[in-house]
């Protein structure tokens, strides 16, 4: 069975990366489902330093998202994928690669 939830507000915030106690039913998240997956932008969720020091590092992100295994029942969670946007094709590259950059779950905007 697949099911899809909804995020409440604060997991929608700018900077905020999406982890499952952000889902609407969150404390049903934690003990009913055996797998728990959930995408974010990769150029949302990585760290400040791989956007600064590489001139085009905002624009290499953009292009990717990564899927977080938040919760796996039987074995292991905390896993991170990241896939190739294709959405001019209306997919994802179905190749995807292990996350080597720092992710982090909430970015600092200063003015």
């Amino acid at each position: 069975m697949l099911a899809v939830a909804a995020s409440d507000k604060e997991g929608l915030e700018p900077g905020s990366r999406m982890r499952a106690r952000h889902m609407r039913g969150s404390t049903a998240l934690a003990y009913e489902p055996d797998l728990v997956l959930i995408l974010n932008s990769k150029s949302a969720v990585v760290a400040r330093h791989h956007l600064m020091f590489d001139g085009n590092g905002g624009e290499r992100f953009r292009g990717w998202s990564v899927l977080t295994i938040e919760k796996n029942r039987s074995g292991h969670g905390g896993g991170e994928l990241e896939f190739k946007k294709r959405f001019e094709q209306g997919r994802f590259d179905t190749t995807g690669n292990n996350v080597t950059e720092k992710l982090v779950d909430e970015r600092v905007f200063t003015e």
